[in-house]
């Protein structure tokens, strides 16, 4: 349920998109109106507000505004690419900021609350997942940009809905793999169930990186 929710602007854009004939500037009303509501029920449900649908409503009502302000619909379609380049930023300021940067803090914080343990990986290691997710945001972000302004509308939102979509699926993937081979034979155990081999040096040596 609360997964649904993180994407009902999404799905209320697309939706509306399709159903509408195509229409962007009603599926641009829609992902405003969407955000909105997803803020709000944010708040009243659960007394607080996440700071990325914060962001997000913020660069949506920016640039779904100009949309529909001036009857142009690049402005909406830079929207993808905004978010994209501020996660981007946010990831790279946040490796300099303090010893396990933000990505680490919040992918122990998901570990914790779906695996019920830290799997834990060396400093090297957050470091060069940070900057893979770094360049991942830059680089999905440039693309639609490219696609935005290179093709019909109608293809920009199959390419937003499909493609991107696809690239993400991938990226997570390989995401997964890297910590998959990175983690200790204990951890690794430990997720797929397995019984748990006695501790070794080196992952005692991992454990004593990761703190």
């Amino acid at each position: 349920m609360k997964q649904l929710f993180d994407y009902l602007p999404v799905i209320v854009f697309f939706g509306l998109y399709f159903a509408g004939g195509r229409d962007i500037m009603l599926a641009t009303w829609g992902i405003i109106a969407a955000c909105t509501l997803q803020v709000t029920v944010g708040w009243l449900i659960w007394r607080r507000v996440e700071r990325m649908h914060l962001t997000v409503f913020v660069i949506t009502l920016i640039f779904g505004g100009m949309t529909l302000l001036f009857q142009n619909e690049i402005f909406i379609k830079w929207r993808p690419s905004i978010i994209s380049f501020v996660l981007a930023g946010v990831l790279l300021l946040g490796q300099f900021l303090r010893d396990r940067n933000l990505l680490q803090r919040m992918c122990e914080a998901l570990m914790r609350n779906g695996l019920g343990f830290v799997i834990a990986l060396t400093r090297r290691d957050w470091l060069v997942l940070n900057l893979a997710f770094v360049v991942y945001f830059l680089l999905i972000g440039g693309l639609n940009l490219w696609v935005a302004y290179s093709f019909s509308t109608d293809f920009w939102v199959n390419f937003k809905l499909f493609g991107l979509t696809a690239i993400q699926f991938l990226f997570y993937i390989a995401a997964f793999v890297f910590v998959y081979k990175r983690m200790s034979p204990a951890d690794r155990a430990r997720v797929t169930g397995k019984e748990v081999p006695e501790s070794s040096e080196e992952d005692k040596d991992a454990l004593r990186d990761h703190q």
